[in-house]
Parts: structure tokens; C-alpha cells; sequence
């Protein structure tokens, strides 16, 4: 995983930037919104939004103001298309809003719930608690029936709006057309209540059910359904209802009172929906709206992630393979405005990183006063819990990735134990504490995962129950000559792992051998590849006599 950025840079200019526009408003309670449409699995993308949200609440509160955050679940929006990976047919549910369409698994009570509690129960892990909203039900309060009437009596200045934004690009022939298109438009739709449709059509060839006509003063709403023909007058109080995108957004932000909302490169560009949005709540609404806080995408293998498309990286998946502290570390020092390209295949790397900055700031490792003072400002907001008063040592990844392969020979007790030896050769450590052991199980269930999912050929270590006879075949006789001194020097308790390494390399010079040879005879018989981690460490992972047997075994 990388940012466009190289290591030593960062942008978190940001940060104070933000929360300095922010505290313009000067606010009783600073809300920052984030939201998201539940179409299927929701990716990893969507925490850099989550995240900017709630680093700004932290900083606010840090400076002794009262805010909080929201996540806006936008379960009431119409489905359109499936991923891939959903089972449920398009042509019974299109059309039709995400919080009414069944959950295919059963577990929740709808298909929005089910993508959106995915997304949810995540959130702790990654150190975000923001208050969950769920659009649907928002709808159902008095106070968004109210914005909902107040749009429609501003149909018209609304229809101006949109107009002035949407066909801002339109040559004079489009524009003429959407003029006249929106003659009798009015900014809502209304949930058929006969058939459960918001629309007709799929993806490419959507009609809404459009409201026809409003009349403020009886509150009666006449529309008609594209989906299955049922047309109605009744009152609006009546009727479940939805603002077009535009307009749904900034009535959103009137009813909760947002004060800041950050939102993605499509919905920020000049004139997009934000700009269109912040429109409607001065035009309409009578304020400012939030401050806009536009960031750029975060990509997956060099690739825009899609939920409907199914290209995803879920915030589980990372979960999996990293800790949180990583993923936001990385969204802190990089600009809001340069994309951020995950690759699963350098999480190592990466995690080697952060935990170099992370000993920065405990004053563990050496850095000039620039990098400790970043330590200072960035670490605490990078952590996902509590900040410990003290440096918790952490077991380096890429022994975890090898170790965690070894755990069916080794035994559970004696990998652990293997990993407090790493650890206490590593920090000097007589005693490894508690706080520290706690960490190490976490650290190898994600070192697997990482290796088996995303690691190389390179990384991934299998070794058989007995050496193959494609290897035994391939040996000479210097081969095994060689081997049997490997044997003696593995019983020499008094050589450590520097001299055992050039003790093997002595060992096969004296018989004639090459060093890769050499290298290459030995990682074969222990893991039947022909190259591996460092021979010495590697060695003292397994074991000397669990090597020394199996070595000895097939002279």
C-alpha cells in the first residue's frame, strides 16, 4: 500500500486547515456527516471519509468544543443494479429502496441493513463511533416532512438550480432540452403504494415516479407510478416520499444541522451535487449549509474501487491483514487532495513504517526534532483505542508471516514462546509484558491471512511430512557430504545465528560446493523451494534439532 506521496512526506497541513475553516461557524455542537448508499459491500474507501470526520471531531474536542459524528446510511435511495455477487434477481427488486429489499442471508432485516452493518461493525476496530442515521427512517420524521414540503413549495427556485448546475456543460441544443423537461418537474418522488416502487427501469433507463403536482395549502401530492401504471391524489402525510440526490442531500443537512461534511472527488467537483447541494440551503433553506471538505479516492492495485461494480476492498478485509492504526496513519499524512493507492502485497512494508513512527513518538528510536514533533501531533490521532503512557513492543510482521506458517509443526505453546524470544532478542527485553504477549496473537492471525491471501510465491512456506523423492533424487554426493556437517554445526549450542550463517557457508566451500547451492540443497529438504527466508533465522524458527532430524533423516 502506498500514497502518491514518498515515506517522509507528509501534508498534514490538512488537518489544522479544516478544523480552523470549521470553527468559523462557531457552532453549540459541531456535527461533521458522512453517509453512504448501501448498493452491496461497501469498500475501504469510504473509512477515509469516516476518518477525516472523526479526526476533525477529535481536534475540535481536543480544543474544548462539543462535537460529534454521523454516518448517514442511504438505505431509502432505489436500487438500480446488483453486484455480482448478490443472488437476489435485478428485475424483482429494481427500482424498489434498499431498506425494502430482503437481505439474502437473513441475518438483518433488510438488504441495505445487512451492507450497511458490515460497514458498521467495523467502526469500533477502527477507532469511529459516529451516531448511525438511516435515511429511511428519517423520512418518517415530521421534521424531514416538513423540509420535504418546503422543497416542494420552492419547486420553482429549485428548477432554477438545477438548471443553473446540472446543464452548466450542456451545449445549446441539450440545454434546451432539459429546459424543457423540467417544466413540469417537481424535486421528489414518491414510493408507489401499491407496488413498492420509486422508479422504473434499470441502471442506463431509470423513470422516476415523479410527483405531478403539489398543492401547499391542502398538503395534496398527485403523482404517477412508471413501474405498475397506479396514479393517486392524497396528502403528502400519506405518502412515503423522496427528494431527487440534489436536493435530498441538503435537506439532510437542514434537518440534522450539519456543520461539516467531507465528501469524495465526484460529489466535490466544481458544480457537482455538493455545489448544487450548498445552493439549495442557501436558496432554499436559508443558510449556508456545511463546510465542504473535498478529498480524493482511494484506489485498489492502481484501480477506482466500485460497490455496485463489485471491485471492492472491504474494511473487514483490511482488518484482516493489518491493523487499523495502519489505514489511518496513511489517510493523516497524506493530503486531502492526492489519492491514496492501496497494494495488499507491501502491508509489510507498510506496517514496518508506521511502527518506526509509532517508536518515534515513545522516544525509542532515533529522529530529528522535525519528525518528533509530527510524532507528537499525528501518532495519538492515528490510534483506534486508548494511548498507552508507555511503548508497547510489537512483534515485526515479517517474522509473523513466517512463524504463523510454522504454528501446525511448532504447536501453539511453543510459537508463542518462539515469539517472546523474537521479541526479547529484539528490544532487549528480560521480560516481555503483558500488554505486549496480548498483541501477539492478533499480529499472527493477520500475518497468515496477509501471506495466504496477498503474499508471493516467495513468501508462503509449506513444509511436507517427509522430504519429497523429486529432492532426494537431485542430491549428490558433496551434496550430502555437506549436509552431514550442516548436522554437526546445528549442535554447536554455542553459535549464534551470525556464525552459524558463515559456519554453513565454510562448511560448503569445503566440499566443493557454491554458496547458492548450498542455500539451495538445504531449502529444499526443509520447505522443498529452492529459496526462503534468511537461512540462520529461519533455521532457529524451526528449530536447530527439529532441522538437524529432518536433515539427518534422509542422509
Amino acid at each position: 500500500m502506498t500514497s502518491e506521496a514518498p515515506e517522509e512526506e507528509f501534508s498534514i497541513h490538512w488537518i489544522r486547515d479544516v478544523t480552523e475553516e470549521v470553527l468559523k461557524r462557531n457552532a453549540a455542537v459541531f456535527l461533521i456527516s458522512t453517509g453512504k448508499s448501501p448498493s452491496g459491500s461497501i469498500h475501504i474507501g469510504i473509512m477515509r471519509e469516516i476518518i477525516i470526520a472523526d479526526v476533525i471531531k477529535r481536534e475540535l474536542v481536543r480544543t474544548g468544543n462539543d462535537a460529534r459524528t454521523m454516518f448517514v446510511v442511504d438505505d431509502y435511495d432505489p436500487v438500480r443494479s446488483f453486484p455480482a455477487s448478490v443472488s437476489l434477481n435485478l428485475e424483482d427488486w429494481v427500482g424498489i429502496p434498499y431498506s425494502d429489499v430482503v437481505d439474502e442471508f437473513g441475518c438483518c432485516g433488510s438488504f441495505g441493513a445487512h451492507y450497511a452493518n458490515e460497514l458498521i461493525e467495523t467502526f469500533d476496530a477502527f477507532g469511529v463511533n459516529p451516531e448511525i442515521i438511516w435515511t429511511s427512517k428519517l423520512y418518517e420524521t415530521p421534521e424531514m416532512q416538513d423540509a420535504v414540503r418546503i422543497c416542494l413549495k420552492h419547486t420553482e427556485v429549485i428548477r432554477d438550480i438545477m438548471i443553473e448546475y446540472v446543464a452548466n456543460d450542456f451545449n445549446e441544443e441539450q440545454k434546451e432540452r432539459y429546459i424543457e423537461s423540467m417544466k413540469n418537474w417537481y424535486p421528489a418522488s414518491v414510493v408507489c403504494p401499491k407496488c413498492g416502487h420509486l422508479q422504473a427501469g434499470a441502471k442506463g433507463a431509470i423513470t422516476p415516479n415523479r410527483i405531478t403536482s403539489y398543492n401547499p395549502e391542502s398538503d395534496m401530492v398527485s403523482f404517477e407510478c412508471q413501474a405498475c401504471g397506479h396514479s393517486d391524489e392524497v396528502t403528502l402525510d400519506r405518502l412515503r416520499i423522496k427528494l431527487v440526490w440534489r436536493v435530498d442531500w441538503p435537506a439532510k443537512w437542514h434537518v440534522l444541522n450539519v456543520t461539516c461534511e467531507p465528501a469524495g472527488k465526484d460529489h466535490s467537483v466544481k458544480g457537482g451535487s455538493y455545489d448544487t447541494g450548498l445552493e439549495v440551503s442557501r436558496r432554499v433553506f436559508d443558510w449556508p449549509g456545511p463546510v465542504k471538505v473535498p478529498y480524493e479516492w482511494v484506489r485498489i492495485g492502481g484501480r477506482d474501487m466500485s460497490t455496485s461494480e463489485g471491485i471492492v476492498f472491504t474494511p473487514r478485509v483490511w482488518l484482516s491483514i493489518a491493523p487499523p492504526e495502519l489505514y489511518r496513519y496513511l489517510l493523516l499524512k497524506t493530503d486531502l487532495t492526492r489519492a491514496i493507492n492501496i497494494q495488499p502485497e507491501r502491508i509489510p512494508d507498510m506496517i514496518d513504517e508506521y511502527e518506526r513512527f509509532e517508536r518515534v513518538y515513545y522516544g525509542v528510536e532515533d529522529a530529528n526534532e522535525t519528525r518528533r514533533e509530527l510524532a507528537q501531533l499525528v501518532y495519538p490521532l492515528c490510534l483506534s483505542g486508548d494511548l498507552s503512557p508507555e511503548y508497547i513492543p510489537k512483534l515485526p510482521f515479517k517474522f509473523a508471516t513466517v512463524i504463523s506458517q510454522l504454528a501446525d509443526i511448532l504447536g501453539h505453546e511453543a510459537t508463542l514462546e518462539k515469539c517472546e524470544q523474537a521479541l526479547k532478542k529484539q528490544y532487549g527485553l528480560e521480560e516481555v509484558p503483558q500488554e505486549a504477549k496480548a498483541l501477539i496473537e492478533p499480529r499472527l492471525e493477520r500475518a497468515l491471512y496477509w501471506v495466504r491471501g496477498y503474499g508471493s510465491e516467495r513468501d508462503r512456506i509449506e513444509i511436507t511430512e517427509e522430504v519429497s523423492q523429486d529432492v532426494l533424487s537431485t542430491l549428490t554426493d558433496p551434496d550430502r557430504e555437506f549436509l552431514a556437517k550442516v548436522v554437526e554445526l546445528l549442535h554447536h549450542k554455542d553459535l549464534d545465528e551470525d556464525s552459524l550463517q558463515s559456519a554453513i557457508f565454510e562448511a560448503a566451500r569445503g566440499v566443493g560446493i557454491k554458496d547458492r547451492r548450498a542455500f539451495v540443497v538445504i531449502y529444499r529438504i526443509l520447505i522443498s523451494r529452492k529459496s526462503g527466508p534468511r537461512l540462520a533465522p529461519f533455521i532457529s524458527t524451526l528449530g536447530r534439532g527439529w532441522v538437524a532430524d529432518r536433515i539427518a533423516s534422509i542422509l
